[in-house]
């Protein structure tokens, strides 16, 4: 005849639910939650439910296929559940060379004797106060706030060149719209929408395409300006011709 297992009480450590197990079990699911749980969270038959603490979440897009998710706002790294891409969460100080590139959903700042010297740097902000050899993406923003140099070119959100600060880039710039309070030199620069040049600032450029350009008093220009094509193209199907949207194009000039 065979033996009867004795049996003892076991608490669930999650819903507290009381439940007859074998002494000698190792792991089991409660019958009340279905909380998968080992012999050790369990172990004297006098668990309680276990409070866990609220975590704050956050909503991610993952820089390379676009999908959303919630991770907890204190993680410095996470993956994507549609690409598996690894996402840096943090922040990151280049204080001198870097080599090798960078993908931050964080902030990244380039200190005034830094030098980005991978071939792509990507962040969700980026504060440069020194150099870059490498492209640079700044998602939201690229605020300028020292005497910088980009050689590779940059895009992202907005773009902006802080009082005295003055950016010289060696190839294209792109961004969605542009604040330039300093100096700005580069070759060809596009901005989807609006570009404001301050009463200190300057732009020296050969070509700059943008949506809407204001120049305040005090603030020069010293370039060939259109009006980008995406907004030419978005008067024209509103029945406008891009003759006269070229005419139209929303550009003030104030002078002392």
């Amino acid at each position: 005849m065979a033996a009867l297992l004795s049996k003892i009480e076991v608490h669930c450590p999650e819903c507290g639910h009381a439940q007859m197990e074998s002494e000698n079990f190792l792991s089991t699911v409660c019958r009340s939650c279905s909380f998968y749980f080992k012999s050790s969270l369990a172990a004297g038959g006098d668990k309680k439910r276990v409070k866990r603490a609220m975590i704050m979440k956050r909503e991610l897009a993952c820089a390379d296929c676009g999908a959303v998710q919630l991770v907890a706002e204190e993680a410095q790294s996470s993956s994507c559940l549609e690409c598996g891409r690894h996402l840096e969460l943090g922040h990151r100080e280049i204080r001198g060379e870097h080599l090798g590139n960078l993908s931050l959903e964080g902030e990244l700042l380039i200190g005034p004797k830094g030098n980005f010297g991978g071939a792509k740097g990507r962040a969700a902000r980026i504060v440069l106060q020194g150099r870059a050899s490498g492209f640079l993406v700044g998602a939201e923003w690229l605020r300028v706030e020292g005497q910088s140099k980009i050689r590779s070119g940059a895009k992202g959100g907005q773009l902006v060149v802080q009082d005295g600060a003055s950016l010289e880039s060696g190839d294209l710039l792109q961004f969605d719209s542009g604040e330039i309070l300093g100096e700005l030199r580069c070759g060809t620069a596009r901005f989807a929408g609006a570009l404001r040049v301050g009463p200190q600032g300057r732009i020296v450029a050969e070509k700059i395409y943008f949506g809407n350009l204001t120049v305040e008093t005090g603030g020069r220009v010293a370039c060939f300006g259109e009006t980008h094509p995406s907004v030419i193209e978005a008067e024209a199907e509103a029945g406008r011709s891009p003759e006269k949207m070229r005419d139209a194009v929303s550009i003030r000039a104030e002078t002392n």
